[in-house]
């Protein structure tokens, strides 16, 4: 009700909702392309290029530290990938959708590699980081059975490696939470909205005292 109440004193004051969503003008949400993403449907900021359908606070913090030196593995496949492969030597994903992965694995870059697997819960799919053969700086959950993604990710990161897990926020991934602070990972969320989505998330990074992160 205190939502439904606050949406009727925005739409009640025109000039207070006009200042808080600043369409088509300066603003935040312009600034960063919220419109353009929300407009289109895609993760995408101001200018169109891809995101990863995270919060804005990792996109910030990661992006800058991303370089041609690390690889990634992603549970979850799409316009991160893009993302991801303009910023590291390598990264690999898997999508489980097969509709998707269809529509997608022509346009992929150069240096991303994309597989199918079907989904099975704590099948081949949540391990299929190790079972690639490599090991990889940054580990990426944002797909199907993440629990078991994380678990299954441990074994698949280099010595430096760190594990994102995003909408961490929720209750059903808590087991996940649990079990990387007890492998001794230490976690640094990241809160707040993302692209074309207004509602708040996190995405955390969860990570050990010598990390490729420099955290």
């Amino acid at each position: 009700m205190s939502k439904l109440k606050a949406l009727i004193t925005l739409i009640a004051k025109p000039d207070r909702l006009n200042a808080l969503l600043s369409y088509g003008h300066k603003g935040y949400l312009a600034n960063i392309g919220w419109f353009k993403a929300f407009d289109n449907k895609q993760a995408v900021d101001a200018n169109g290029e891809a995101l990863p359908w995270v919060t804005y606070s990792f996109i910030d913090f990661i992006k800058g530290r991303l370089t041609k030196e690390l690889s990634i593995f992603e549970y979850g496949s799409g316009s991160s990938t893009i993302f991801y492969a303009k910023r590291v030597e390598k990264v690999v994903s898997v999508e489980h959708d097969q509709d998707w992965y269809n529509k997608i694995v022509d346009t992929k870059p150069a240096n991303a590699e994309m597989l199918f697997t079907k989904l099975e819960k704590d099948g081949e799919y949540a391990r299929k980081a190790v079972l690639t053969g490599a090991k990889y700086d940054i580990i990426i959950v944002d797909g199907r059975d993440r629990i078991n993604c994380c678990i299954h990710s441990v074994d698949a990161l280099t010595d430096k490696g760190v594990v994102v897990l995003d909408d961490s926020e929720r209750e059903f991934y808590n087991d996940a939470r649990v079990f990387l602070s007890k492998q001794g990972f230490k976690e640094l969320s990241f809160s707040g909205i993302s692209p074309g989505l207004f509602y708040l998330k996190s995405t955390s990074v969860f990570y050990k005292p010598d990390n490729c992160l420099g955290i």
